[in-house]
């Protein structure tokens, strides 16, 4: 999963240290978006949809508090952190009132940055869920329909389930998932089976594709590309499986959806 950060700043070099302090003080992995003003900021706060927006209050065209308040007004509640020089109460108390996270003054406190980013982070996964479950019923497919977090399953079968969780991104196959756990294919195979009533191989698509619905929904992110981000190396493999399990392409599954759940989430 990629967080979506929109820099606001006319300052290219305060611009790029933001980007620098998070890219090399944090583990996740960013997509960012740069705005010299507040106009420019708008448009790409409205085609970008990003998952966090760091703006300072005074740009050029639009000052970063217009821009937040346009923002509002239209319905988008984007976390955000606002920047400054200056320390005014007015400002402060302004951004406060339209529910920024944190007014930050220049020379910027970093681990205060850090620590917000962080917080975005953590909620990402929620937040994300949370947008999916206003979807029209019909995007919920059968298909999504597995429990993959049952306190009840045996250990064996959480230790696969995690696994596949966390390196669904490579080439994984049984064979690979049996070596790391010291578990015989076989008896991974008939654990799976018999609680969940699925392949292991349906398991990896579940988790591959549910990724691919947010990157689809929620970024402008190409095909091409994220395929290559959940394993399944290209656009073909992707396809295929989509089109397999969900009954559509994914570029239709796109243009049906993608402006429902940007409302919903915005």
């Amino acid at each position: 999963m990629f967080m979506k950060i929109l820099i606001a700043e006319d300052e290219k070099n305060i611009a790029k240290g933001i980007e620098t302090i998070i890219q090399t003080k944090t583990e996740q992995k960013n997509q960012f978006y740069f705005a010299e003003n507040g106009m420019e900021a708008l448009e790409l706060a409205y085609s970008s949809h990003p998952d966090l927006i760091i703006t300072d209050i005074r740009m050029f065209k639009m000052t970063g508090l217009d821009f937040i308040e346009q923002l509002r007004k239209s319905g988008v509640n984007t976390k955000i952190i606002v920047i400054s020089g200056y320390s005014n109460f007015d400002y402060a108390r302004r951004a406060c009132r339209m529910g920024v996270m944190d007014y930050l003054l220049k020379p910027i406190d970093k681990q205060r940055l850090l620590e917000l980013v962080e917080q975005v982070w953590q909620e990402l996964p929620q937040t994300y869920a949370a947008a999916l479950t206003t979807l029209p019923k019909d995007i919920v497919h059968d298909f999504f329909n597995l429990d993959l977090d049952n306190a009840d399953y045996p250990d064996s079968l959480k230790r696969i389930i995690n696994f596949i969780r966390r390196d669904y991104t490579q080439d994984l196959c049984l064979q690979a998932l049996s070596e790391e756990l010291l578990l015989h294919p076989n008896y991974i195979s008939t654990l799976v089976n018999k609680h969940l009533h699925v392949s292991f191989n349906y398991i990896l698509d579940y988790v591959r594709l549910e990724k691919v619905c947010e990157f689809l929904l929620f970024t402008d992110m190409t095909i091409t590309y994220m395929a290559h981000l959940v394993g399944y190396n290209n656009e073909r493999r992707l396809y295929h499986a989509f089109k397999k399990k969900l009954g559509y392409s994914p570029g239709t599954f796109r243009k049906l959806y993608s402006d429902f759940s940007q409302n919903s989430y915005g």
